[in-house]
C-alpha cells in the first residue's frame, strides 16, 4: 500500500507540474501579446500626435501642429529661399522615418500570430534596432528645427516619443518571445 500511495503522489504531482508549465505557458504568451499590442498601439497612434508642436512664443497666424505624415509635405514648401535645400532633405529624412514606422508595426503584427517561428521575430528584432536608430534621428531632426526656429517649435515631439516606445516594444517583444509557447496554446 505503502507503494501506491507514493506512485499516486508522485503522479499527483507531476500532473501539478504540468498544470502550471501550461499556466506560466500561457501568462508567457499574455506578457508577450501584450508587450506587442503596447508596441502597435504606440507606432498609430505616433501617426496621429503631433511631430512638431508650435510654442506659446510663436506668433497666432502661425499654424498649430503638424503631424509627421503632414510634415514630409510641410517640410518641404517651408524652406523657400536660402534653406529649401535643407528643407527638402528634412522632409526626405521625414518620409523614411514614416515608412521605416510602418515596416516596424507590420513586423510587429506579425508577431501576433499563434504559430510564430524564429525569422519573424528576428526581423522584427532588426526593425526596432533599426526604428530606434531612426528615432534618434528623428529626435535629432526635432531639436534641429527647433532650434532653427527660434523658440516657435518645440524641442519636444509626442510623435517621435510614441515612436520610440513602440521601437523599444518591439526589441523586448524579441527577447521575450517564448520559444516553446507553441505546444502550449491550442
Amino acid at each position: 500500500m505503502d507503494e501506491k500511495a507514493t506512485e499516486d503522489s508522485v503522479k499527483e504531482l507531476r500532473l501539478q507540474v504540468y498544470a502550471l508549465r501550461s499556466r506560466v505557458a500561457r501568462m508567457e504568451v499574455g506578457v508577450f501579446r501584450a508587450v506587442v499590442a503596447v508596441g502597435a498601439v504606440a507606432m498609430v497612434l505616433g501617426y496621429f500626435l503631433p511631430f512638431l508642436t508650435v510654442t506659446e512664443e510663436a506668433d497666432e497666424s502661425d499654424d498649430d501642429s503638424i503631424g509627421l505624415l503632414t510634415a514630409v509635405f510641410g517640410l518641404g514648401d517651408s524652406g523657400d529661399g536660402p534653406f529649401s535645400e535643407e528643407a527638402t532633405m528634412a522632409a526626405i529624412v521625414v518620409g523614411v522615418f514614416a515608412l521605416v514606422i510602418l515596416v516596424a508595426l507590420i513586423a510587429l503584427l506579425r508577431l501576433f500570430a499563434d504559430k510564430v517561428s524564429d525569422r519573424p521575430v528576428r526581423f522584427a528584432r532588426v526593425c526596432g534596432i533599426v526604428l530606434l536608430v531612426v528615432c534618434g534621428c528623428g529626435w535629432l531632426l526635432v531639436f534641429a528645427l527647433a532650434a532653427h526656429f527660434e523658440g516657435r517649435v518645440s524641442a519636444f515631439s509626442p510623435a517621435t516619443l510614441s515612436f520610440t516606445i513602440g521601437g523599444a516594444a518591439t526589441l523586448l517583444t524579441a527577447a521575450l518571445h517564448p520559444t516553446d509557447w507553441r505546444d502550449t496554446t491550442r
